[in-house]
């Protein structure tokens, strides 16, 4: 290889394929982030130092690199993209939050990642210089920092210290990204390369089916809208990266910079975006498309149940622009409901049709047997993009990944069209009267109540072991919702064992750091 071939072309990767398009425009803006735009070329640069500073840190095949830098920065793609190119792998230390937090991980849940994925260096920028020191004194493990005016700007370095990529292993571990439990303990998901680009390569054909480029990033790049991000890059598109969700802060960009055509959400993200624009006085899609906000074309969203009514009020904003997805951390996307699906009063209950490449079914939870359309099971998923396992716990994994399949925990049923509903998950089943209630259909029938915002259904176990249902909500303040009109509406639609026996109505009902109802903090404060 000589200097005037991209270094990086032996990688035959995802990376290498994105910095060789940012490479035929180098001069173009790719990155906008803090008020700053980044070109391709500031980008390759990046990419180049890091993988130097890596590399002389002693990072090869196999090591784990553990990235902490500024909330949803460009350092947050470079690093890894260096590392790829370094054949190692990355894990992220600031959040295991995948909404838009940017509060830090405490120093002790940072030093039992980098003791769990036996990460071999923390790769920090200066804003994150002093907690990188600590984690250093408190870990023994060094830290790396970028190493400026390395690479000229064509992204090759001089002679003596001149990058050499290693051919990407698609077999090999890409990435631990960590998420949040239920007890608080950070669970590490592996993901190999293939995983990691088969994700990317199906954000890209949606990117393509509907024309869209430029994205607006407010969730962590740490979590599932990376592979998104890639595949912005990878379709010629621009990313605007804010560090949280902020309704009039997107609204103000994508009104101003013109080029926004897609972005990805939780569903109580779009809730706060349609009041932000009934508050502007934006009420349908003309007034929408005076205020700037036509180039959105597509709004991904996901995390929690969304309330139909809500839901119709958004269709009615935006039009054919909403996607759902139900993806997990440990398969990647599972099924979507289309924009021009939203349209359907009949499928507001449903997430969709499985993807293309996705394989889906809904099996008994005791025998295995694959269950008839209409009749309720666990979802079981197989595909591409599923994780190689949980890290360091081979029990639980052996528990979810079964015969290439992935058992989600979660309880479904298909209908005579192949959409796909779920009921709730396995180990929330409340028993009442020997009856088996799952909250998520609760919850559903209670959020289709004119006013209800925000609906949580959770059950309540006595001295003497019996279940009792409870459910909160937290209701539009300028509605007048009755209890009873709600309890009534479940007895007729369910039956009379459905009706919850206390319904706490919450001027605001508490999430969890996956942006749902905090189900454990309403069971401790709310029984």
């Amino acid at each position: 290889m000589t200097l005037t071939e991209p270094w990086w072309r032996a990688s035959q990767s995802y990376v290498s394929e994105i910095l060789s398009l940012l490479a035929a425009a180098p001069d173009r803006d790719v990155v906008h982030w803090r008020g700053e735009a980044f070109s391709g070329g500031d980008l390759i640069r990046s990419v180049t130092e890091t993988f130097l500073a890596l590399r002389d840190r002693g990072v090869g095949k196999g090591d784990m690199v553990a990235i902490l830098v500024a909330p949803n920065s460009p350092e947050m793609l470079t690093v890894r993209y260096a590392t790829h190119l370094l054949g190692g792998a990355v894990c992220y230390l600031r959040t295991t939050n995948p909404g838009t937090r940017t509060t830090v991980l405490p120093l002790d849940h940072q030093i039992q990642i980098l003791r769990e994925t036996e990460a071999v260096t923390v790769y920090a920028d200066a804003e994150s210089s002093e907690r990188a020191a600590e984690l250093a004194g408190g870990s023994g493990i060094p830290v790396t920092r970028r190493q400026h005016g390395e690479g000229d700007e064509a992204g090759r370095a001089d002679v003596a210290g001149a990058p050499d990529a290693v051919s990407w292993d698609p077999d090999a571990l890409a990435f631990i990204g960590f998420t949040s439990g239920s007890t608080g303990r950070p669970k590490g998901i592996r993901l190999a390369g293939r995983a990691w680009e088969a994700t990317m390569r199906a954000w890209m054909e949606v990117g393509r089916e509907y024309d869209c480029a430029s994205i607006l990033v407010s969730t962590p790049l740490s979590h599932g809208v990376a592979a998104m991000a890639d595949a912005v890059f990878a379709l010629g598109g621009a990313l605007h990266l804010h560090e949280s969700f902020d309704a009039e802060k997107f609204v103000d960009t994508v009104s101003v910079e013109k080029e926004v055509s897609w972005t990805f959400m939780a569903t109580n993200h779009v809730f706060q975006l349609i009041d932000h624009l009934l508050e502007r006085g934006i009420r349908d899609r003309d007034a929408l498309e005076a205020a700037g906000l036509s180039s959105l074309k597509r709004i991904v969203y996901g995390g929690s149940p969304a309330a139909p009514a809500r839901i119709a009020q958004a269709f009615r904003l935006f039009g054919p622009a909403l996607a759902q997805g139900y993806a997990t951390t440990e398969s990647g996307r599972i099924t979507i409901l289309t924009p021009e699906e939203h349209g359907d009063p009949d499928l507001a209950a449903t997430v969709g049709r499985p993807f293309p490449e996705v394989e889906v079914v809904v099996c008994n939870s005791d025998s295995g047997a694959q269950l008839a359309v209409g009749e309720i099971g666990e979802v079981r998923v197989r595909t591409p993009q599923m994780m190689d396992g949980y890290n360091g716990q081979p029990e639980l994994t052996a528990q979810v990944l079964r015969d290439g399949w992935y058992f989600t925990g979660d309880i479904g049923c298909f209908d005579e069209r192949g959409y796909l509903t779920l009921l709730g998950r396995v180990a929330h089943v409340i028993k009442v009267g020997g009856v088996k209630v799952h909250p998520i259909v609760l919850e559903a029938e209670i959020l289709a109540h004119p006013g209800v915002r925000h609906a949580a259904v959770y059950g309540v176990r006595d001295e003497d072991g019996s279940e009792h249902i409870h459910a909160a909500i937290e209701c539009d303040p300028a509605e007048t919702v009755e209890v009873e009109d709600i309890r009534a509406r479940i007895a007729e639609a369910l039956s009379p064992i459905h009706v919850p026996e206390k319904v706490h109505v919450l001027s605001v009902l508490p999430m969890n750091s996956n942006g749902k109802p905090d189900k454990v903090l309403l069971k401790s404060q709310y029984s």
